[in-house]
């Protein structure tokens, strides 16, 4: 038991490790403002960077996956009425560790079923996705997406539905920080002073 869970932990380390490397290499971009869309700054959606790790049958890890997603959830009621979707999509990449087979899935066409609240910070929103793999769209593959707190997402997509192709463990994702996607002139410090930088 002691195993599995320092296994998880370096997994989780790791993953934190690739969501700071890729909040580094959006906030290096000083231009990204002007090719986002305004109704997604205007707060219509949440975006930001997504990571996950898939570990072969002996626990090391056999996949690195990161990418980007976009969610407009609003609210339950907003999203029970949403048959087709706008709501969720994700695009992922997948490389091995040594750097080699890097390849793209997207997640798309997120249909919510139904919604519940484990607790008072956590939404799950259960449905179906179409995820692209190398045989071509697979549809109404069982998906959920957690928000906890609005600061992480969660997504786990059916691995049987997949043939296993993401590995069994959950994908997170974190909301982009607004300020990062602006010029470094236009950055407030903690203060509220402008940076200089």
């Amino acid at each position: 038991m002691v195993y599995y869970t320092m296994r998880n932990l370096r997994a989780l380390l790791f993953a934190t490790a690739l969501l700071i490397a890729s909040f580094a290499s959006i906030s290096s971009v000083s231009n990204f403002v002007s090719a986002i869309p305004s109704e997604i700054i205007d707060d219509q959606f949440v975006f930001g960077p997504i990571v996950g790790l898939s570990e072969n049958q002996s626990g090391a890890v056999d996949w690195i996956m990161v990418g980007n997603w976009r969610l407009n959830m609003a609210n339950d009621t907003d999203v029970q009425n949403n048959h087709h979707s706008d709501v969720f999509n994700a695009a992922i990449e997948m490389v091995k560790p040594d750097g080699t087979a890097r390849h793209t899935h997207t997640l798309t066409d997120f249909v919510v079923l139904n919604v519940t609240h484990p607790d008072n910070n956590a939404t799950i929103y259960n449905g179906t996705s179409t995820v692209s793999l190398q045989a071509g769209p697979a549809t109404d593959i069982p998906t959920s997406i957690q928000k906890s707190n609005d600061n992480v997402i969660i997504v786990n997509i059916d691995p049987e539905s997949v043939d296993k192709h993401f590995g069994k463990l959950p994908m997170y994702g974190v909301p982009i920080n607004p300020d990062l996607i602006k010029p470094f002139h236009m950055i407030e410090d903690k203060d509220k002073n402008v940076s200089k930088y």
